[in-house]
């Protein structure tokens, strides 16, 4: 805010009079300041109660990238345990596609990356490689299991130690900047350098042929390599009795399992191993999700009735500068504990934000199940006083999933159109709460926004703001007013002080 000039008046008071002239125009502007402070007030109250909206808007924002966004998730639906009888073989994970089952699988062999593995050969990886003059341009052509082709050059020099050469190997970038994928190591106990790709499968490969004849000797008589080119290999694995020899990675989805190939298994006469894949329907989980979700959703609910019930004070308005300066922190902390009480008693926009969820919640889902509501898998209200608090039939939920996993997850996540009813509840809920956060925004605009705040609490605010600056200089003014009539008094008094002193000297001198 602005300050005020200060005056040039200047003020000699009561040395006519005898007045506290500064103590009477004080008392004069308690008077003059109650418009000021009512407008002070407002604003205060006005920015309280814009702080409860945004806040609002923050929690009800949370809820949505939070708890709904969870909700809508396959995960939290259709849940399932996942065993293996050979888990150091073979383990897996069911996604929410998964059918409860048992199922065999043979793991023939995993998926292999491109590998070179050299021949012993002593090296000290602190000392140059070669003569320490010449460099050596190694090209690398790679290929990967997404039929994409690079051919690389890397700049290897004889002066190079053998801690450089695998740093270029592991750092190499094709020309767009992107990692080759390769990963070198020289294991001194073993006396081997290897070279591998990160990625698997037949499609894999590493080609040093088209390296300069003293680069392939440098590969050979330095780091052991016989040959110039690898290939990766793909798993092989059988699955409930179908050879499947087509995999390029040791992680992939069948039948909605997510398996990880990680051995083969073999017996005595080195035949692969046939693992049992139990998948079995986790109810417990998902009823847990159900419960989590149901109770957030009440403590939210709770959570606004208190914020529509709070008790508003009347008696209680925000206080001024002048009753602050009377006041202990503990009493100031009091008193505006109950200045803020009941600022959303009531409120329009909470109320029908509430109502909406309530109603979304007990609407009928057209999912083509017969549990097509909350209250057909058992979650339900009570009574009226409960006021949309909800309740769990964990019996009847537990029967309900068991009997239409599907019905139920579609319930909650399903994603249509909620005038022809085929939202499912948490689509209806985030719809209710996207457009409660606009109604919000309109009314009290978002955190950071002050100087260019639009909103309808914005503009009432930078108007009282105006007015405050109004009453400020009429302040000023009026003070100066006062101080310049009392001084007019003090002179008027001087001077019949004065014309008095003259008269009685003039009676005097006259006897």
């Amino acid at each position: 805010m602005k300050k005020l000039a200060t005056s040039s008046i200047t003020r000699i008071t009561g040395m006519a009079t005898g007045m506290d002239t500064d103590s009477i125009v004080k008392k004069l502007m308690d008077v003059e300041k109650i418009p000021l402070n009512k407008l002070k007030q407002q604003q205060q109250k006005q920015t309280w109660l814009s702080d409860a909206y945004r806040q609002w808007n923050k929690d009800l924002l949370s809820f949505q990238s939070n708890t709904l966004f969870n909700m809508k998730l396959s995960s939290a639906y259709n849940t399932f345990d996942v065993t293996s009888s050979l888990s150091n073989s073979i383990s897996g994970t069911a996604t929410s596609s998964a059918i409860a089952g048992t199922y065999t699988v043979a793991v023939n062999r995993i998926a292999e990356s491109a590998t070179f593995t050299g021949n012993k050969v002593q090296l000290d990886p602190s000392k140059p490689l070669g003569d320490g003059t010449d460099s050596v341009l190694t090209t690398i052509k790679i290929k990967d299991n997404n039929d994409s082709t690079k051919t690389i050059d890397i700049d290897i020099k004889n002066s190079d130690t053998l801690n450089d050469v695998i740093s270029k190997f592991n750092s190499a970038k094709d020309s767009s900047g992107k990692s080759l994928g390769l990963q070198a190591i020289y294991d001194g106990k073993l006396q081997q350098f290897i070279l591998k790709t990160k990625a698997t499968g037949d499609e894999t490969k590493i080609d040093f042929g088209q390296t300069s004849q003293e680069g392939q000797d440098f590969f050979k008589n330095i780091l052991g390599f016989e040959e110039l080119s690898k290939s990766g290999k793909n798993a092989d694995i059988t699955f409930n009795g179908n050879q499947i020899t087509s995999l390029s990675s040791n992680n992939v989805t069948i039948m909605g399992i997510s398996l990880t190939l990680k051995s083969p298994t073999l017996d005595a006469a080195g035949n692969p191993l046939t693992s049992t894949i139990n998948v079995s329907q986790n109810i417990d989980a998902e009823v847990k999700n159900i419960q989590d979700f149901v109770n957030k959703y009440n403590d939210l609910l709770d959570k606004l009735n208190k914020a529509l019930d709070e008790q508003f004070y009347k008696d209680y308005p925000p206080l001024t500068d002048d009753q602050r300066k009377d006041l202990s922190e503990k009493q100031i902390e009091q008193w505006e504990e109950k200045a803020k009480s009941g600022l959303l008693r009531r409120d329009s926009i909470l109320t029908d934000m509430m109502n909406k969820l309530r109603s979304a919640m007990g609407a009928i889902v057209s999912n083509g199940s017969t549990y097509n509501s909350l209250g057909s898998i058992g979650i339900s209200s009570k009574s009226y006083q409960d006021r949309g608090k909800l309740y769990i039939d964990e019996k009847k939920l537990r029967e309900a999933i068991q009997a239409d996993p599907d019905g139920v997850r579609t319930l909650f996540s399903q994603i249509g159109d909620t005038d022809k009813g085929t939202n499912g509840v948490v689509q209806r809920l985030s719809d209710v709460m996207t457009q409660g956060i606009k109604d919000l925004t309109k009314k009290a605009g978002v955190t950071g926004s002050s100087l260019y705040d639009q909103s309808v609490i914005g503009k009432l605010l930078a108007n009282i703001q105006k007015d405050i600056t109004r009453q400020n200089s009429r302040m000023f003014d009026k003070e100066n007013q006062y101080y310049k009539q009392f001084a007019a008094m003090e002179a008027a008094v001087n001077k019949f002080n004065s014309q008095g002193s003259w008269l009685y000297s003039q009676f005097n001198s006259g006897q």
